[in-house]
């Protein structure tokens, strides 16, 4: 970060916290920040909008991350891209009950919400994180994974076992190894796209060996939890980009 950000040191923390849980792992994300690596190279700018107070006409149904996402994009572009009242800046969530300054997109919308964090959270400026968690959401990574795939399915596409930190904290369900399967990000790969573990059925207590639980870190082939394949999923997808020093 340059000299004359007015970014507070919470989000800086915050967004260390984010790239240690990311670099830990090929796609992992704590549950107050899920990061994602740098994005160079953005795609094509959007078609102009034709609606500016809706979301605009003619864009895609399709809501795939990073998609346009790029580090120099602005509440003006977004508004540009997807309608004025379809981007709201507020308060997004971080660790442990903190809060950042940022933008929410879709904020009425539960299948189209996302939280977009910024390097210099008063000038909003140089996105460096984008999550969803909403559990109805449309939005899903390039890769392929999305919002409520189980640790089953996610370890089937992976060929090898997964370990991931325990679930019920605030970077509980954050992977730590993907045993280099075919899940495992290529190296030369300027965005890094991360997912987070949580319990598939939120609403119920679940037995104590339905999944791990704490601060250490599980193998999705501990034998002391045979039913975690059904009972974890993903509850969390992001994106990150690089510091304005990496670009």
């Amino acid at each position: 970060m340059t000299a004359g950000s007015t970014a507070k040191p919470g989000i800086v923390a915050f967004a260390c916290a984010c790239l240690l849980a990311a670099c830990s792992q090929p796609p992992g994300s704590p549950e107050a920040a899920t990061p994602a690596k740098p994005a160079s190279v953005a795609r094509a700018a959007p078609d102009a909008p034709s609606p500016t107070t809706g979301t605009p006409a003619g864009r895609s149904t399709e809501y795939v991350l990073p998609g346009d996402f790029a580090p120099d994009a602005t509440v003006e572009t977004l508004r540009k891209r997807f309608g004025d009242t379809q981007v709201k800046v507020g308060d997004v969530p971080g660790a442990e009950g903190e809060t950042f300054n940022g933008v929410i997109l879709f904020p009425g919308d539960s299948t189209r919400r996302a939280y977009l964090y910024f390097q210099d959270e008063q000038a909003l400026r140089g996105l460096s994180l984008v999550r969803v968690f909403e559990p109805d959401t449309h939005w899903r990574l390039d890769d392929g994974i999305a919002m409520g795939m189980t640790l089953a399915e996610l370890v089937q596409r992976n060929g090898h076992p997964i370990d991931y930190t325990g679930l019920g904290w605030d970077y509980g369900g954050t992977v730590t190894d993907l045993h280099d399967g075919a899940l495992t990000p290529p190296g030369n790969d300027a965005v890094m796209r991360s997912w987070k573990l949580g319990p598939k059925d939120i609403e119920h207590e679940a037995a104590a060996d339905a999944y791990p639980v704490g601060e250490g870190t599980f193998s999705s082939a501990d034998p002391r939890y045979p039913e975690q394949g059904r009972n974890v999923a993903v509850r969390e997808l992001s994106i990150s980009f690089p510091g304005e020093d990496d670009l």
